[in-house]
């Protein structure tokens, strides 16, 4: 009994021993916690100041912008409201049509492409000089068929088409003051300059309205300009007393006729070329 006594006691002081030591460790363990996650009333009130700011930043973002980009992490905090701008495209200053749009020219260059030029893609070829030149441009892309479809009238009618392309464009673009009507005329003609040739070109001018002087006005200055410059390029300009052409519509509507029926695409180009060279001499860019 004494043997089984004696026994006892020294294993509870051995299990006494343990608890301490457990004991012991454990406070070490706590206090290195302790120290690790400690900080300062100061460093405290700086925390809760970050955190306001987080949350104000996050509430006054509008999440339906579309201004709104993905950020990295630090330009979110960083520059947490830097407004974001996207760049506007130019405004067009030009409005290219053709009221006789089916109008066609000598396709041989191109027959083995199967592609007939007519007087659109002349326009688009001045679309693109111009726009090379710092002059934003716009062509009218509609059929003009199909306008005439809709509303029943004869080829004889076209310019009632174009009349409502002209409306319909001045409403939508406010930033176009010119627009040219660009046709083919009934008879080619072709002319050398510096060795490259040419197809000559007309200014049409409508006489039927009251302010014909001021289409006029700005017609002459094109033509003299390509005149001195590309000497028997252009044709004496021609005025139709019992016709407008829609040029009551604005006084700067400006008709030309470029090359006719047998005049290659090559040549109307280069003729465009010298047009647009003139459109940024006498009107100008944006």
């Amino acid at each position: 009994m004494k043997r089984r006594f004696i026994a006892y006691h020294r294993y509870q002081k051995r299990n006494k021993l343990l608890l301490l030591i457990v004991l012991f460790i454990i406070g070490l363990f706590l206090t290195t916690i302790i120290k690790s996650i400690h900080i300062t009333k100061e460093s405290a009130q700086r925390l809760i100041s970050l955190s306001t700011n987080s949350l104000s930043i996050i509430s006054n973002i509008d999440l339906k912008s579309p201004n709104l980009l993905k950020l990295s992490s630090s330009e979110k905090t960083t520059k947490p409201k830097e407004e974001l701008t996207i760049k506007e495209d130019p405004k067009p200053l030009i409005y290219i049509y053709n009221t006789h749009q089916t109008e066609e020219y000598d396709a041989s260059t191109l027959k083995e492409y199967n592609i007939t030029p007519t007087v659109y893609m002349a326009a688009n070829i001045l679309k693109k000089k111009l726009s090379n030149l710092n002059i934003e441009a716009i062509v009218e892309d509609e059929n003009i068929v199909k306008v005439l479809k809709e509303h029943n009238w004869k080829y004889s009618e076209s310019y009632n088409a174009s009349m409502l392309w002209l409306e319909r464009i001045h409403e939508k673009y406010p930033s176009i003051k010119y627009f040219i009507d660009l046709h083919r005329d009934s008879s080619a003609s072709t002319v050398l300059i510096n060795d490259k040739p040419y197809a000559k070109m007309m200014f049409v001018i409508g006489m039927n309205h009251e302010n014909y002087e001021k289409n006029e006005s700005l017609m002459l200055k094109l033509n003299n300009y390509l005149k001195e410059n590309y000497e028997g390029l252009m044709r004496e300009p021609f005025y139709g007393k019992r016709s407008r052409y829609n040029q009551h519509f604005n006084e700067n509507v400006i008709l030309i006729e470029v090359g006719g029926p047998k005049n290659t695409i090559e040549e109307v180009q280069n003729s465009i070329d010298a047009f647009a060279y003139a459109i940024e001499s006498i009107i100008g860019g944006i």
